[in-house]
């Protein structure tokens, strides 16, 4: 025997241990035994009535001693107040080999189903929970081999794994074992078998030991949290109806059927347009089906009118279970706040175990996931139908003539995608005094409705400014203040988020041939020359509307006639290139993610068009002014409207006489494509001149008052040094 440490905790005679873990036997200091453990009775064969209060010398006699020496282990055992004590423990390879006490504790007691086999891979003992799982009696079981215990489980992968064990020695965990055991074939079964090797004293092989746990319970709560996982990550990505329907479909197999078909109901599949109301019209249409090319589905498109939905629900069930095929099916509906939006079919057609519950909680959930995002989509369309009908409608294509032709500055063309990358986009081109026209495209920072209003503010804000003839880096100075105070109005009303917008404003002069332009942002701007060459990027990439950051780029250039400028709502990617003539240039050519683009090709106005005179600073000059243009409206032939512009010239002069600074200088334009005739008065001087309506005492102060009554609009230019007041009025008039 060998001696082992101290043990304490024992309680004295009576107690009892359970098997495997107190002393086989408590001895008194004389070496008698006071207890013995029905353990011990098994394992040394010496019964308890013939042992206590006799010497434990009296073992020897009946025990081999190799059997006590290596199978024994004695050690002292302290008992509180009382007198000391020693215990026998088993300890070492047991004698009797596979009949230890402690292993016929673990086969009746252990929940884990054990097998033991010996060399030959032949079943040895099994315990009950093993019987059970297989549905074998335990006759059937033991001495027979291995791959026909496993036989529904995939048996030369685990015959070939048992060997591996017992040649190596090297244990094998969580081995993974699929099939339909005889105590319900009706399910598949999981189990999570590990194999260890059983030696003796010397190392040699005495056989196997297989555990197996039932993890079907389990792997199938994983495999519910997986589907769902995926179901989360690809339904609803796209914000499209037909997509969420296969992507539920296909998330569904295999784990809840072999095959599975979503329908969905006919006001959701027309959109936005649709005049049906799934709460009045319950029809439903296959929407999708996986596998796509399985023969066991409905086609794509195939009606369901409301009477799969009455008391035979099953009907519908059986539109997705082949003739014949005995497999289950399952219909859930997709809904959303009591409303159907479509259904679900999960079929087996090619298995016969049922739906459980936790199958049909784990397609309530699909369904319910797929239903809200279904819901989503319908409502994005329906959004996104508003705001494209908004943007639409809001702008209008480019400005025409009185004749319906081009403005007689520029040959434009444009092209307007609502859908495309450039969110809330906008265009415009806005004809200005003396022939000028201005071109401005656009595009602010967001999606749907909410950049749809702030584009309408935007587009209407550079219209107000543009009336008022600013220079472009002034507007987009203005423009941007407008952007502020509109997100100082977000956060006040506590809406989240910033507005930004870019935009790019450029004015053509055709008398000067210069085009004076701002950029805010990175929106891409081209300019073509009449020698067919391009001038990328005239502007350097400056801060965007409602952000803090440098002046915006500005800067004035010459452009010839048969030049052509390029606007676009976005940016061109960096290997994009523009090639051809300018004036061959097609929009379908140009990238399509573009949402706003506008073309124009410049064009002169004719120099016969346009007269000019030094006016000197004297009041008397005004009579002068007026011979000019009595006489070049006459070379004009526009004998008839010479009383309303000598009336705006002379009325112009004299105000600019008397208030502005030298030099002065008047200038007629007249505009035969729109049949204009523009009156301009300029001068040095930075007052701001001002309409008044003059009292009746008054002898003056009528000027500007007359000129705006008998012209159809007036303003001031303002320039580097100095002002132009002009007056445009229709020569049809």
């Amino acid at each position: 025997m060998t001696q082992r440490g101290e043990h304490a905790g024992h309680g004295g005679r009576g107690a009892r241990e359970a098997p495997g873990a107190g002393p086989l036997a408590v001895l008194d200091e004389r070496g008698v035994v006071l207890e013995w453990s029905r353990t011990a009775e098994r394992l040394l064969g010496v019964d308890r009535a013939r042992i206590v209060g006799r010497p434990v010398t009296d073992l020897f006699a009946r025990v081999d001693s190799r059997t006590l020496r290596e199978g024994v282990t004695v050690g002292p055992v302290r008992a509180e107040g009382g007198p000391v004590r020693w215990g026998l423990w088993a300890a070492g390879p047991l004698p009797g080999g596979l009949r230890s006490g402690v292993l016929e504790a673990v086969f009746t007691q252990s929940p884990v189903g054990l097998h033991v086999l010996d060399t030959d891979l032949r079943v040895l003992r099994v315990n009950s929970v093993a019987v059970g799982m297989r549905g074998i009696s335990e006759e059937r079981i033991v001495g027979r081999p291995i791959h026909e215990v496993y036989a529904r489980y995939d048996p030369l992968s685990i015959e070939s794994t048992a060997r591996d064990v017992l040649a190596t020695g090297v244990p094998v965990f969580d081995k993974q074992l699929r099939g339909h055991p005889l105590a319900d074939p009706r399910r598949e079964h999981v189990f999570s078998a590990s194999v260890f090797r059983l030696e003796d004293a010397t190392g040699r092989p005495l056989g196997l030991v297989a555990a197996a746990v039932d993890v079907t319970a389990r792997e199938r709560a994983q495999q519910r949290l997986a589907v769902l996982h995926r179901a989360h990550e690809r339904i609803g990505r796209s914000l499209d109806p037909l997509k969420c329907a296969r992507e539920l479909a296909r998330a569904a197999v295999p784990s809840l059927g072999d095959v599975a078909a979503v329908a969905l109901s006919d006001a959701v599949l027309r959109g936005p347009d649709s005049e049906t109301d799934p709460e009045r019209d319950p029809t439903v249409r296959c929407a999708a089906v996986w596998p796509e090319d399985s023969e066991d589905l409905p086609a794509v498109g195939a009606a369901f009118g409301p009477d799969m939905f009455g008391g035979p629900a099953d009907r519908l069930a059986a539109r997705f279970v082949p003739a014949g095929a005995a497999g289950p099916a399952l219909v859930v509906p997709l809904a959303v706040r009591g409303v159907l939006l479509g259904v679900a079919c999960f079929a087996r057609p090619r298995r016969t175990d049922p739906f459980e519950d936790d199958d049909m909680r784990l397609a309530k959930d699909l369904a319910t996931h797929t239903a809200v995002c279904v819901d989503n989509a319908r409502r994005y369309e329906h959004a996104h139908a508003v705001a494209l009908a908004l943007q639409g409608n809001l702008l209008r294509p480019a400005p025409r003539d009185r004749s319906g032709g081009q403005p007689a500055a520029l040959e434009t063309a444009h092209r307007y995608l609502p859908t495309g990358r450039g969110r809330g986009a906008w265009f415009d081109v806005i004809p200005l005094a003396g022939a000028r026209v201005a071109l401005t495209v656009g595009q602010v920072d967001g999606r749907g409705p909410e950049a749809t209003a702030a584009m309408v503010q935007l587009r209407a804000a550079v219209h107000a400014l543009s009336a008022l003839d600013l220079d472009p880096h002034e507007l987009l100075a203005r423009l941007d203040d407008t952007t502020h105070r509109r997100n100082e109005e977000r956060t006040t009303f506590g809406e989240e988020g910033r507005l930004t917008a870019q935009c790019v404003y450029a004015v053509h002069d055709p008398v000067t041939e210069t085009c004076a332009m701002a950029r805010a942002g990175r929106q891409s701007l081209l300019v073509g020359l009449p020698d067919g060459s391009w001038r990328p990027s005239p502007l350097e990439e400056s801060a965007v509307l409602g952000a803090e950051g440098p002046p915006f780029a500005a800067d004035e250039f010459p452009l010839p006639p048969g030049s052509t400028l390029l606007l676009l709502s976005g940016s061109l990617p960096e290997d994009a290139t523009v090639s051809g003539a300018p004036g061959e240039l097609r929009l379908d050519e140009l990238p399509l993610d573009q949402a706003a683009v506008l073309v124009a090709r410049t064009r002169a106005l004719d120099p016969e068009d346009v007269a000019s005179w030094e006016i000197t600073p004297d009041l008397s000059s005004v009579s002068g002014a007026r011979r000019h243009t009595t006489h070049r409206l006459e070379q004009w032939g526009m004998g008839e409207s010479t009383f309303a512009a000598e009336l705006i010239v002379s009325e112009l002069v004299a105000n600019a006489i008397k208030y502005g600074t030298p030099p002065i200088r008047l200038r007629l334009i007249r505009n035969r494509v729109d049949q204009t005739l523009t009156c301009e008065i300029s001068d040095a001087g930075s007052a701001a001149p001002h309409l008044r309506h003059a009292r009746a005492g008054d002898e003056g102060g009528r000027g500007l008052f007359i000129s705006g009554e008998l012209s159809e609009r007036w303003g001031v230019r303002w320039a580097d040094q100095g002002k132009t007041v002009w007056a445009e009025t229709s020569l049809d008039d």
